[in-house]
């Protein structure tokens, strides 16, 4: 699921930055790395709800006279899903992680409510096509919530590459053709340097193995290249520049 869960949001993070996550060949690793911290939220709640249905099934289990009257109503909690699930269809954008919520949902209410109290075998046929429809529809509501994150961070990552990605300098020995989005080219004047252009204002946007993809200082996802140099290549030379002396007068 963490897997899963750090695939779709960076897949729909990528793609609101007018890219895809295959040009940056992330790892299993990186997937993972990158779904920790959108899931702090969701887990606190889902241990919360399942504190509250374990509290409320204890009730139940001292108590089923009382609680009789409630199961009964809860065998139909399926039923709102349904105008949700057409309304989907007229508005899926509003209501794409409410409804695989409200089936997730309602499909584990009526499934209890129907084998409170039951045997075993007709439990197992309620049960079994119940967990089916709660694990496709749970995906479906990772895949929502995750694409919701991706296109948080990619506003994010559009309103901060100037100021907040590291800072990155380019010698090179040929002309690179670096130019526009803020980036400035000039001359290396110093006599016996390898090196014959120097560009700046310039972003570094990721690092992937010996990969590093390098944006201008004014990229937007509607108006910007993605420069791919490699890492280690005799001729170039990176530096990465901290503070924002430099960033003032960089160009």
């Amino acid at each position: 699921m963490l897997f899963y869960f750090g695939w779709a949001s960076t897949d729909a993070e990528t793609r609101a930055l007018g890219l895809r996550d295959t040009l940056f060949r992330f790892s299993t690793a990186d997937y993972l790395l990158r779904s920790v911290d959108a899931l702090y939220f969701p887990v606190l709640v889902a241990a919360a709800v399942w504190m509250a249905a374990a509290a409320l099934h204890h009730r139940e289990e001292r108590d089923p006279e009382r609680t009789a009257r409630v199961l009964r109503v809860l065998r139909y909690a399926w039923l709102p899903s349904l105008p949700l699930l057409a309304l989907y269809y007229v508005a899926p954008g509003a209501l794409n992680l409410v409804v695989p919520l409200a089936i997730l949902a309602g499909v584990l209410l009526s499934a209890y409510a129907y084998t409170r109290p039951a045997d075993r075998r007709r439990a197992a046929r309620i049960w079994v096509p119940a967990l089916l429809v709660a694990v496709v529809s749970l995906f479906w509501a990772v895949y929502a919530y995750a694409e919701i994150v991706g296109r948080g961070r990619a506003a994010e990552t559009t309103a901060t590459v100037a100021d907040e990605f590291p800072a990155v300098v380019v010698f090179s020995k040929q002309d690179l053709l670096i130019r526009g989005g803020g980036s400035c080219v000039s001359a290396v004047a110093e006599k016996g340097s390898p090196y014959h252009f120097r560009y700046a204002g310039l972003r570094l946007f990721h690092v992937s193995g010996d990969r590093l993809f390098l944006v201008p200082r004014y990229w937007a996802p509607w108006d910007g290249t993605l420069y791919v140099l490699r890492d280690g290549d005799p001729g170039l030379r990176v530096e990465y520049v901290s503070g924002r002396g430099y960033r003032a007068g960089e160009c």
